[in-house]
């Protein structure tokens, strides 16, 4: 590895990243809440879990990049301040994200598992099957 700092685009790169994460982490918590609103007998609740789910996988691959990135700088302690913050940043997100997903399961199971109990869910899960 060069002894170079990196250049301003590999900075900007990794914030660009982070707000990336952030953004779709976001966007996973609103979907998530819009899923708790619809209840458990609306048709939307599965589109707003697969929404959710879409933006789970965005925020991983985002925070993926950016640990890549900053794991790419060298050493946590060899790095200069403010950079220095941001693995922990990028830890907090990360245990967000699976908090956000337990939640995400939480609810999929529970919708999943209505859908199959109900007369409405058996016809038309009949009804793909027969497809």
């Amino acid at each position: 590895m060069s002894s170079d700092p990196p250049g301003a685009d590999y900075l900007d790169a990794i914030f660009a990243a982070l707000r990336g994460g952030a953004a779709e982490l976001t966007a996973m918590k609103a979907w998530l809440a819009s899923a708790e609103r619809a209840g458990s007998s609306s048709s939307w609740r599965f589109q707003f879990l697969a929404a959710a789910r879409a933006a789970h996988r965005r925020a991983g691959a985002y925070l993926d990049e950016t640990e890549e990135r900053l794991r790419r700088l060298g050493p946590a302690d060899q790095v200069p301040a403010p950079l220095d913050q941001l693995p922990g940043n990028v830890a907090a997100m990360r245990a967000d994200l699976r908090t956000q997903e337990q939640h995400l399961n939480r609810l999929e199971t529970e919708a999943t598992s209505r859908e199959q109990a109900s007369p409405d869910g058996r016809a038309k899960r009949s009804k793909r099957s027969a497809s």
